[in-house]
């Protein structure tokens, strides 16, 4: 399946060269002028990546970063920076962005970046599903208790688990008290201190 991607930023040129670059490696892209637009449209459509500069006006890339982090936490940020913003883009890091590039910088620069992102991310995603499946041992979790484990460390509320997997709240909360059983813990931070120690 395709990944989608939503590029922002405020230079029209930007956006229409970075359009057709990822177009051409089979990415779905969409662009947005602004944070605001980008909000908008991520409202309405679960981007795997963003790609975003942080100098704009209405709401700078570091704020939106924060808005995707609240609402969609599990949708990737890469940032765009100048040298002027490198602090916030180091920052950023720590808000939670994927990883930074440094502008201008070259096609291949870009697309690197952008493979590397999913790589880590597809790595990170697999490497807490094998620890949850060891932990379990003998009582092995299901498919959707998997499942919602992973939406839990990635820090999904419950309403949001049931939403995405199209069930009730009291589904997700049956789950999740499966879960902890078969974990031998209490509740969410313990799973998290679980996988950080691991």
């Amino acid at each position: 399946m395709k990944k989608s991607v939503l590029i922002v930023d405020d230079e029209e040129s930007i956006r229409i060269s970075l359009k057709r670059m990822l177009e051409k490696q089979n990415y779905k892209v969409e662009i947005a002028e602004n944070g605001s637009m980008a909000l908008k449209k991520l409202a309405n459509h679960p981007y795997d990546l963003v790609l975003t500069d942080i100098m704009m006006g209405d709401i700078s890339g570091v704020k939106l970063l924060q808005n995707i982090k609240e609402k969609y936490s599990d949708v990737l940020v890469l940032l765009m920076t100048g040298y002027a913003s490198l602090e916030s883009a180091i920052d950023a890091l720590r808000l939670g962005a994927s990883d930074y590039i440094l502008k201008p910088c070259s096609k291949k620069k870009i697309l690197t970046s952008i493979v590397n992102v999913f790589n880590k991310n597809k790595k990170s995603s697999q490497d807490v599903s094998n620890i949850l499946k060891v932990l379990s041992g003998k009582k092995p979790l299901t498919k959707k208790e998997l499942l919602v484990s992973e939406y839990l460390l990635i820090g999904l509320k419950s309403d949001e688990m049931a939403t995405r997997l199209n069930v009730t709240l009291p589904t997700i909360k049956f789950h999740l008290k499966n879960i902890y059983s078969k974990l031998g813990i209490k509740g969410r931070r313990e799973i998290v201190k679980i996988i950080h120690n691991n």
